[in-house]
């Protein structure tokens, strides 16, 4: 029910957030996001827990729309350079730290219902201190946007890339910690070392990656990142050890890490549609990816081996090397 929220917002997200604005659905969905948190900790059936988690993917992906809504502007309109990455950065921060704060709390003892208290409260402290500091009104487009629009050419494009990217992501979260502990022979052992190796070089990637793509440009971006994607899943399937896992989803982590953020800030420039509802529609094309990524590789496995069903990893980074060299980017 998460993801299927998420998916539904999307278009909802693009046309309100160009009738009421990126500071103001930014700030509405920072405050409802973890009032739902709250209330799934009090839901005791599971219908009420997945009409909650509806709605809880539903406003994440508002916040996160008019997120990046406020981010565009700020990169286009106030710097002129590349800046998404960096923002996108805070996201890994964010999860690391995340992860961090509820394994204290559950050591310490806390409830699941306290903690979700605490994690609110926090949030909502941020929301408020954070408000006068958002971009009040965003100017470069100021067009009427329907609910459903129909994507140009170059969305499909990059949503086509977004996608890619998105299944490599959704595979390597929900694939690589099985795949290392497979290749060091012991199932037993609970091991998040391949998945680390692989988150914390995403959050390095995308630390540096608007320094990388003033240098490099978007389109030789977007053309290394696929290399990397495809040679370290190369390295780890076809010389299996654990140091080579280890680097080999490194270098995935640090391909997928500046694709989004450069799909996003290509997406903002269309001149079809107003920029939050080409942040939607590009996000529509690609969190499918996340959807569909894993369970395809599952069943795949199921008949061949994880080993050669990641081959599916390796084989999108080349049709992103593919779509990004094609592209007038």
């Amino acid at each position: 029910m998460l993801p299927f929220g998420s998916l539904v917002a999307l278009p909802f997200a693009g046309w309100s957030i160009s009738k009421l604005g990126s500071r103001f659905m930014t700030f509405m969905a920072a405050i409802i996001y973890p009032t739902l948190l709250i209330l799934i900790g009090y839901s005791n059936t599971p219908f009420v827990l997945s009409f909650l988690l509806f709605f809880f993917g539903f406003f994440g992906d508002v916040l996160n729309i008019a997120m990046n809504t406020q981010a565009l502007f700020v990169q286009e309109e106030m710097y002129g350079r590349p800046m998404l990455s960096f923002f996108h950065a805070m996201w890994s921060v964010g999860a690391l730290t995340g992860a961090a704060a509820g394994g204290f709390l559950m050591k310490a003892g806390f409830t699941t219902l306290n903690h979700f208290w605490i994690i609110a409260a926090f949030t909502f402290a941020l929301a408020v201190i954070f408000l006068s500091y958002l971009v009040p009104k965003e100017k470069f487009k100021e067009q009427t946007q329907k609910l459903f629009a129909w994507p140009d050419k170059t969305l499909w494009l990059l949503g086509a890339i977004c996608f890619c990217c998105a299944l490599c992501e959704g595979a390597m979260a929900d694939w690589s910690s099985l795949y290392y502990k497979q290749v060091i022979n012991d199932l037993q052992k609970v091991s998040t070392t391949g998945y680390t190796s692989f988150a914390l070089m995403m959050a390095l990637g995308r630390l540096i990656g608007d320094r990388l793509t003033e240098r490099l440009g978007y389109k030789g971006i977007l053309m290394m990142d696929s290399l990397l994607i495809a040679g370290g899943l190369a390295l780890a399937i076809f010389l299996p050890s654990a140091a080579t896992v280890i680097i080999g989803f490194g270098m995935v982590g640090f391909g997928v890490a500046t694709i989004i953020p450069i799909v996003y800030s290509l997406s903002g420039r269309t001149k079809t549609m107003t920029t939050s509802s080409a942040l939607a529609a590009v996000s529509t094309v690609g969190f499918t990816g996340f959807l569909v990524g894993p369970p395809i590789i599952g069943f795949v496995a199921h008949e061949i081996g994880l080993r050669w069903a990641l081959g599916i990893v390796l084989l999108l980074g080349l049709l992103i090397f593919a779509l990004s060299k094609k592209s007038t980017l």
